[in-house]
């Protein structure tokens, strides 16, 4: 698993889970939250990085093979 970053136009940064070379989610700022999405679209709010990293690991896990 590793986790990128990119730089967004607004300035902030977003997180980009992969494994292997499959992108997994994203995790960026949003307001006093982060938003953690899946690949399907679907969005969550969560309070910290960590926190969406492991949901989408955690979807991940759930929803392979």
């Amino acid at each position: 698993m590793t986790v990128d970053e990119q730089k967004l136009p607004d300035g902030t940064t977003m997180s980009i889970l992969k494994i292997g070379q499959d992108t997994i989610g994203t995790v960026k700022p949003n307001e006093d939250r982060f938003e953690a999405q899946l690949n399907d679209g679907d969005v969550y709010r969560v309070k910290t990085v960590d926190e969406g990293v492991e949901l989408l690991l955690r979807d991940y896990h759930l929803h392979r093979g």
